[in-house]
């Protein structure tokens, strides 16, 4: 007769050799960052779940574990990608007093654009899976006072017609798109 030994009947994880079980909330924090990076590079357009499992190293199947479907990653990254997004420009105008601010919020809009944060940010917005709530709703009325008062400034300071006319075309442009699925 053949005997088992009891040693055998229990699973064996050697912590050594990372056969160790995942923790649930480093895994969805993974594949939440996986989100955020797909729609950094491609915006909505390129959000698949298959281009997030692939990024974070996980089956699909994971993903509808954790997050249920599609749509709620998706929102669950537009949080994220707003909330940075958001930090990233509070943080550059509260680094110094005046001008100072000014070129730090300047320098932090060019490195969102280097990196895809406002790619994804102005998709998401067309989207509508950016926050528009009450808490924004006037944001439309701000950004159209900006853009004027933006132009009269570059006007008045002697910027020639044609640079300023096509940042003018630029931000209205810009504008539209963000606000149109409000």
């Amino acid at each position: 007769m053949f005997r088992l030994a009891s040693r055998l009947l229990t699973p064996i994880i050697d912590r050594r050799d990372n056969n160790v079980p995942k923790d649930a909330a480093s895994t969805r924090a993974n594949i939440l960052a996986a989100a955020v990076q797909i729609l950094q590079r491609g915006g909505i357009e390129g959000f698949t779940l298959d281009a997030v499992a692939w990024r974070a190293g996980v089956v699909k199947g994971l993903i509808l574990y954790h997050y249920a479907s599609r749509g709620r990653l998706l929102r669950a990254a537009a949080s994220q990608i707003a909330t940075l997004r958001s930090a990233g420009i509070e943080r550059a105008l509260a680094s110094g007093p005046g001008a100072g601010a000014l070129d730090a919020c300047w320098e932090e809009l060019r490195r969102q654009a280097e990196d895809g944060t406002a790619r994804a940010w102005l998709s998401l917005c067309a989207a509508g899976l950016i926050d528009r709530s009450a808490r924004h709703a006037q944001f439309e009325e701000a950004a159209r006072e900006a853009v004027i008062d933006g132009m009269t400034i570059a006007l008045a300071a002697g910027v020639p017609l044609a640079d300023a006319k096509d940042a003018y075309d630029a931000l209205w442009l810009t504008l539209l798109e963000v606000t149109q699925k409000t």
